[in-house]
């Protein structure tokens, strides 16, 4: 049985690229969404390996690494990310190496910021960002918005994202008015009833 893609570090800058392109606060295309990125670190992955979800093709996939646990899958795991990038990072962004080299610059910079944007920093109860007793951020992945990141869309367009579709059904307007879904939902009628 052969080998279904190879995986590599980045080893000519991505994460350089991507802190002076979009994470640092003089970055030419800066966003504040990502300023809390500047105290995380971020492994880069090249893959040839194909993916899918849903049957929609990947071609990029954010992580959030946590410490290796007891078990040794789990510290065999820390232990190849750590040779490959000399530290374990906080995040580990996988891409598609096929796609990412085919795409155009506006693509590429939609498929990194899309990475980013699941990149996040903790908040509390309270919404306000979380740190560990040593003053470390505490990191996690978030979901999309929508099926896609509102950031992404309005930086980069419906067509850079593949959102088009749901861009022209927000902008058409709903297709069911207020008064048809209360009398649908039954959440709404039980109010009514009360």
């Amino acid at each position: 049985m052969g080998l279904v893609g190879w995986f590599t570090p980045d080893q000519g800058g991505l994460g350089t690229w991507a802190a002076r392109t979009f994470i640092d606060d003089d970055a030419t295309l800066f966003n504040p969404r990502h300023r809390h990125l500047q105290a995380a670190r971020i492994g880069w992955l090249w893959t040839t390996a194909a993916a899918t979800n849903r049957n929609r093709v990947i071609a990029g996939e954010c992580q959030l690494l946590s410490p290796p646990q007891s078990k040794w899958s789990s510290a065999r795991a820390a232990f190849q990310i750590e040779q490959w990038f000399g530290f374990l990072p906080d995040f580990l962004i996988t891409l598609d190496a096929t796609i990412a080299t085919s795409a155009d610059d506006w693509a590429f910079c939609a498929l990194i910021e899309h990475e980013l944007c699941h990149a996040a920093q903790d908040v509390d109860q309270y919404g306000l960002p979380k740190f560990t007793k040593e003053g470390l951020p505490v990191f996690r992945i978030i979901s999309h918005d929508v099926e896609e990141f509102v950031d992404v869309v309005a930086r980069y367009g419906a067509d850079a994202t593949d959102t088009r579709e749901m861009v022209a059904a927000a902008n058409k307007g709903p297709s069911i008015g207020a008064a048809a879904m209360s009398l649908a939902c039954g959440t709404c009628a039980a109010q009514r009833r009360a």
